[in-house]
């Protein structure tokens, strides 16, 4: 009998990844299986996330040529919701027919953060990769504004996908490695970010976060019950005087 589990992770985004984090563990503790290894046919969007989630998991045996088994993320959100009795972490789990008798898993990691003084600061991390609902930049700003949120420090913007608008007076932080990253999201005093994938490695590393999300956003992807979510809702109003503007030039 081949006791051999072979993980091929089929989207590149950090969240990806951790949704398969604990897979080895349980893998191995079940007494199903022997050996756990990821493919190298899997999608890695950094090279980083290969190193945090993977090389340093003690319960992973190492990385093959391959092909493995291919989880249906998508399906697995469907079948849960936050008041569902699991999470979708735990599908993950069922996909690969494991059962550890837990419900609402969390990601792993193993690096173990610094805490550093220099990131000791409310934080908002604004970007994002995979969809987080019908929400724009200014919906998002009119939300904070109502509600009187402040941000000392704005992670660095990265390309088109942003929930957020600077100025002059905003300031900007950024981390060399996701390592750096992690220790961020472990210093900061508070952490607010998008349903993403920071959001789950906030989760992995035991970091509440106030998270916002958008209308339209399956809400499968709300799985950490110490995360506090937040849903920015659509300014129409504010829509139409965007078009009309852009319309003027």
């Amino acid at each position: 009998m081949d006791r051999k589990l072979i993980i091929e992770i089929s989207y590149a985004g950090l969240g990806d990844h951790l949704f398969h984090s604990h897979i080895p563990r349980i893998a191995k503790e079940s007494g199903k299986y022997d050996a756990v290894y990821i493919s190298n046919q899997s999608k890695f969007g950094h090279p980083d996330y290969k190193k945090l989630i993977w090389e340093l998991n003690p319960f992973l045996d190492g990385f093959v040529d391959e092909p493995g088994i291919k989880c249906d993320v998508a399906s697995c959100v469907e079948k849960v919701n936050p008041s569902s009795a699991t999470n979708l972490l735990d599908q993950v789990m069922y996909w690969y027919e494991l059962d550890n008798g837990l419900t609402w898993n969390n990601p792993e990691v193993y690096y173990q953060p610094n805490y550093r003084a220099e990131f000791a600061h409310t934080i908002y991390d604004p970007n994002f990769v995979s969809w987080i609902g019908n929400v724009i930049d200014e919906d998002a700003m009119i939300y904070f504004k109502k509600n009187k949120i402040h941000f000392d420090y704005i992670m660095k913007l990265r390309g088109n996908k942003t929930l957020f608008i600077p100025n002059d007076s905003t300031k900007f932080i950024e981390t060399p490695t996701l390592f750096d990253f992690c220790d961020l999201i472990h210093s900061c005093t508070q952490l607010y970010c998008l349903t993403s994938g920071t959001a789950t490695l906030a989760s992995a590393l035991g970091k509440p976060a106030i998270v916002f999300w958008g209308v339209e956003q399956n809400s499968g992807f709300q799985h950490y019950k110490q995360h506090t979510y937040r849903l920015i809702q659509r300014d129409f109003w504010n829509r139409i005087k965007r078009k009309l503007k852009l319309n003027r030039h």
